[in-house]
């Protein structure tokens, strides 16, 4: 079963950024909101579960989908130290 996800930023207030996500061809109906800076510096501990890191701000779609998509946005982050404005998860 092939996996397509579609995200957007929305809005960063300082180092939080939050993101709209859902499913390719419908409706990006999912809301999370992240801080990487505070995850890469080690101020929020590599031992905080997913569901504190990537925060679901409603109940549109799924903590694993939201999780997928985190990873995409984690590696762009690691790489240029800025937030990706939108982009796509597909496996």
């Amino acid at each position: 079963m092939a996996i397509c996800l579609n995200f957007e930023l929305i809005t960063i207030r300082g180092d939080n950024a939050e993101y709209r996500f859902g499913k390719c061809l419908a409706e990006l109906d999912g809301i999370f909101e992240i801080n990487l800076p505070k995850l890469i510096t080690g101020e929020t501990s590599k031992e905080t579960p997913m569901n504190e890191v990537v925060k679901l701000t409603n109940g549109n779609q799924s903590q694993a989908m939201a999780n997928r998509v985190f990873g995409k946005i984690y590696k762009h982050y690691l790489e240029h130290q800025e937030y990706l404005t939108k982009g796509g998860y597909y496996a």
